[in-house]
């Protein structure tokens, strides 16, 4: 069987020496019908005599927010510093990572492309000259030189028997004419080999001409792009140092701002812990006007308090005065409602008897009348019928 240990408060006054423990909720029996007034009053009280223990305790007063939970938020805020530096390191690397990337991967697209121009620049040597082209034919100026004579016994050619021509490669000639056939045949043959070889050290020597001059356009374009790549290297590194000393701008600057966020802090945790207001060493301020300052106001004196309590106590009893004298009030009513209800049932059965009455007699002076009205009938009809023949 357990027992309810009353909660006691200190009442009056939180001086030591002048304490006074009483229950929280000695004075409150009166109020048993209305618990939620009560529950109300319980809880401000409550409330009041856990300020009173905060104000008991010099290291809560003086020392304002615990020292745990500022640790606590100083290893917050110091694990998300060192969360968004870490981020801001993992994007650098990043960065640098994905220019190297980037950097490798136009100088393969480069070097790829100088292999394609190379390689069809060779093709076109080996396999795209003038002599190779199918057209050629229409336009080779030794057309009329690689030209035949018909000749009607050469097999490849036959002409036909319809074909009776006389043909001046088949005339008879003499042997000097033959001769000199020969000879400017064969000075023609020589003009021509001559003319070919001539044509081919042209080519060669245009050829050779284009390759050193295709090396070195490919020298040069090695050199710019080397030069280029060197300048973008240089570019990059710039910019890499520029971004360096601005990190450590950045780092100074945040470094100088904390300093002064944390002066700026103590300062307040100073000028908080060092006030008035929270040392609430007064209820509240009079001015020089003789008015209270509204911003300097913290609570009701112990006098005034009680003054409150007590007027609230005093309307609580003429509320339940008020309320006792409307419940006799609606009591009597009701007394004198049910008086008058039973004497309006006793005068309605009065009424209801002697309409009962009433009509009895009337009902009994009916059969009288019928009666003595029968009996009139009777001796008229005998008057009527005794001078019957």
């Amino acid at each position: 069987m357990t027992t309810d240990v009353p909660e006691l408060h200190l009442a009056k006054s939180c001086r030591v020496g002048v304490e006074t423990k009483v229950p929280i909720d000695a004075d409150l029996g009166h109020l048993g019908h209305d618990q939620q007034l009560a529950g109300k009053i319980l809880k401000k009280r409550r409330d009041e005599m856990a300020r009173r223990m905060r104000l008991l305790d010099p290291r809560q007063r003086v020392g304002g927010v615990p020292h745990e939970v500022i640790h606590t938020q100083m290893a917050v805020k110091q694990s998300a510093l060192d969360a968004e530096k870490a981020e801001d390191a993992f994007y650098a690397q990043s960065a640098v990572l994905q220019d190297q990337i980037l950097q490798a991967v136009e100088s393969m697209k480069a070097t790829r492309a100088r292999e394609r121009q190379m390689e069809v620049v060779d093709y076109s040597l080996a396999n795209l000259r003038k002599e190779q082209r199918r057209e050629y034919e229409l336009s080779d100026p030794n057309a009329l030189k690689k030209y035949v004579l018909p000749d009607p016994d050469d097999p490849a050619n036959p002409l036909g028997p319809s074909s009776m021509l006389k043909f001046s490669s088949q005339s008879q000639q003499s042997a000097e004419k033959k001769k000199q056939g020969q000879e400017e045949l064969s000075t023609w043959l020589a003009a021509q080999v001559q003319e070919k070889k001539d044509r081919l050290a042209y080519e060669q020597e245009f050829d050779r001409i284009h390759d050193e001059r295709a090396m070195l356009s490919a020298r040069v374009r090695a050199v710019c792009e080397d030069t280029e790549m060197q300048e973008q290297q240089d570019a990059k590194c710039e910019e890499a140092a520029e971004n360096a000393r601005l990190a450590k701008l950045v780092l100074e600057q945040r470094k100088a701002k904390k300093e002064a966020d944390d002066a700026w802090k103590q300062r307040h945790i100073e000028t908080v812990m060092n006030s008035e207001r929270m040392n609430e060493s007064v209820d509240s301020k009079v001015g020089f006007t003789g008015r209270l300052l509204k911003a300097e106001y913290k609570r009701l004196s112990l006098e005034q308090e009680q003054d409150v309590y007590n007027s609230n106590a005093r309307q609580l009893i003429d509320k339940l005065s008020t309320k006792q004298a409307h419940k006799e009030e609606e009591a009597a009513e009701a007394s004198r409602i049910n008086c008058s209800v039973a004497v309006l049932g006793a005068l309605e059965e009065e009424r209801v008897r002697q309409q009962q009455e009433r009509r009895m007699r009337i009902i009994e002076e009916n059969k009288r009348l019928a009666a003595a009205k029968r009996e009139a009938d009777k001796e008229e009809r005998k008057e009527y019928f005794k001078y019957d023949p």
